[in-house]
């Protein structure tokens, strides 16, 4: 097992508030939040290119604030990405926490 150090904690967290800090990100995050959402239903409410849409979903994805399920769909023989938002709260207090416990137990 891989002990995880107090950087790699706060390199996290730096990476989540990175991917909050931008303004089609949040709207990307509010839209899957009680609604999964494909991406062309994404691409279509904020109405920005499909590689741009791809830029941030992986952004919100890699930072643990985006989730996918895959789906087939069997008329058009094409595979869906339904997205969500994950939960944000306890993904941030998570991170903060073992922060916090990393720092009062270095000397």
């Amino acid at each position: 097992m891989i002990a995880i150090t107090e950087r790699d904690i706060a390199d996290r967290g730096a990476e989540i508030f990175k991917s909050l800090a931008n303004p089609i990100r949040l709207k990307i995050l509010a839209l899957c939040l009680s609604k999964e959402r494909t991406s062309k239903e994404l691409r279509e409410f904020l109405g920005i290119s499909k590689p741009l849409l791809i830029s941030h979903l992986k952004k919100l994805t890699n930072a643990g604030l985006l989730e996918y399920r895959v789906e087939l769909d069997e008329k058009k023989m094409i595979v869906r990405k339904y997205y969500k938002t994950k939960n944000i709260d306890l993904c941030l207090m998570e991170i903060l926490k073992e922060i916090e416990k990393d720092i009062e137990t270095t000397p």
